[in-house]
């Protein structure tokens, strides 16, 4: 069974008003253009939808700004999670992404801490100091700490135990960072692995003491692990990056992770659509879950707002199979796009005790008809959603999507408009 369910977000890419300027469709470490206001009522749209259906916590990256409230937003956050019956983690990048506070005048920002003690930055092999700063995607620099000095492993531990006394959020996402590590002579000298963008000896330096961190104040509180990587092994002597298998050491590396938490693996390369390598490893035993995230539907990976119901169906039935009790999807957007609350839908629903082997019909026919006008309806609604990817096949798809609207009233009249707009748009592009 699947007993944990999140959904995945960057503050700045988070749009649960149906109608609202200034967000992004994707990215990381982009500006968040609201206010305090927009903030919380956009996570509070959120978290009340998912208490509502099913879905059991939400991963916020940039919980902690200036820009959107500080603490007291977070905290207002935390409330309403409370009153929804949902996790309210928060994502927290223990050498990279910010540290706890992601952005603003406090000591528990990464960023700041670096600043003013800028002998503990990471660096890169040429010596220079590791900022990272993609234009696009990721325009604001953020700086990376070297994960061997112990001044940077106690503020990072001060920091997480600062947040979970300040804020009682319900538990944290960690990560050590994937965007390059550092080359000091001190982090080649303590590792015993090759790295590529990532280090499976940083996040064994630095998960467990995370994690004894958080549970010093919180001891129920939800602790994950990111790794960034599929538990498949690789053989060919090649050390993987994002979402690529896993090289020998990650076993040695593993078995200094703490047995409290939740391990987060990438699935993106080994199950629909992309499906590039074959999944036969099972989630490693002993920890308190294994969660499998993807980036369906997504800018990151595919195309935002798609319809990805079946594909989820896939990735929920291979978690199963392989022993994984957790599933992870990004959640920024509305339920307002059909494509959103579908696949919303069908997280809640795979792996459930109304569909505990993730069945595609069995979820079609039970959860998506009524909104859509009935099982056939629900059915030819994933198939002509599917059509954005047969450019000659966009008109006739965009027409039937609107006959089907034309026949239906309130909402289910309101999701067909949608799915037409929808591949009204690829359509157009087409079209040049």
């Amino acid at each position: 069974m699947i007993n944990l369910r999140l959904l995945w977000t960057w503050d700045h890419c988070t749009q649960w008003t149906a109608a609202r300027a200034g967000v992004h469709d994707y990215g990381a470490s982009n500006e968040f253009s609201g206010t305090a206001e927009d903030f919380v009522r956009e996570y509070s749209l959120l978290l009340r939808w998912c208490g509502r259906h099913g879905i059991d916590g939400v991963v916020v990256w940039g919980l902690l700004r200036d820009g959107h409230g500080g603490v007291e937003a977070a905290r207002r956050l935390c409330e309403v999670a409370d009153q929804a019956g949902v996790k309210l983690l928060a994502g927290v990048g223990l050498n990279a992404y910010g540290g706890v506070y992601y952005e603003g005048d406090s000591e528990w920002s990464l960023n700041n801490h670096l600043r003013k003690h800028p002998e503990l930055h990471a660096v890169r092999a040429n010596g220079q100091r590791h900022i990272c700063h993609v234009p696009g995607n990721s325009p604001q620099p953020f700086h990376h700490a070297c994960p061997s000095r112990p001044e940077n492993l106690a503020y990072c531990l001060d920091s997480l135990r600062w947040l979970m006394e300040t804020v009682s959020v319900h538990g944290v996402q960690v990560e050590s960072g994937d965007t390059h590590v550092c080359e000091c002579r001190l982090c080649r000298e303590r590792r015993q692995h090759p790295v590529s963008a990532l280090s499976w000896d940083d996040m064994a330096l630095f998960y467990g003491p995370a994690a004894e961190a958080v549970g010093s104040v919180r001891p129920d509180a939800t602790v994950v692990l990111e790794t960034y990587s599929h538990p498949e092994p690789v053989t060919d002597g090649t050390v993987p990056g994002f979402g690529g298998g896993s090289p020998p050491s990650v076993a040695q590396c593993l078995a200094q992770f703490p047995r409290r938490a939740y391990v987060q693996w990438v699935a993106d390369h080994f199950c629909a659509p992309r499906r590039s390598a074959p999944w036969t490893a099972r989630a490693p035993a002993g920890f308190a879950g294994n969660i499998m995230r993807a980036h369906l539907a997504t800018w990151w990976m595919g195309r935002g707002d798609e319809v990805a119901v079946d594909w989820l169906a896939q990735l929920a039935q291979q978690s199963l199979a392989h022993g994984f009790n957790g599933l992870s999807i990004f959640g920024e957007k509305s339920p307002f796009r059909t494509g959103c609350e579908l696949n919303y839908l069908a997280l809640a629903d795979y792996g459930s005790a109304a569909n505990p082997g993730a069945d595609l019909e069995s979820f079609l026919t039970r959860v998506a008809a009524p909104l859509l006008g009935g099982p056939e309806r629900a059915a030819e609604f994933l198939r002509l959603a599917r059509l954005i990817g047969a450019p000659e096949e966009l008109e006739r798809a965009a027409a039937q999507a609107r006959r089907h609207a034309a026949q239906l009233d309130g909402r289910p009249a309101g999701r067909w408009t949608w799915l037409a707009w929808y591949l009204s748009r690829w359509l157009y592009d087409a079209q040049g």
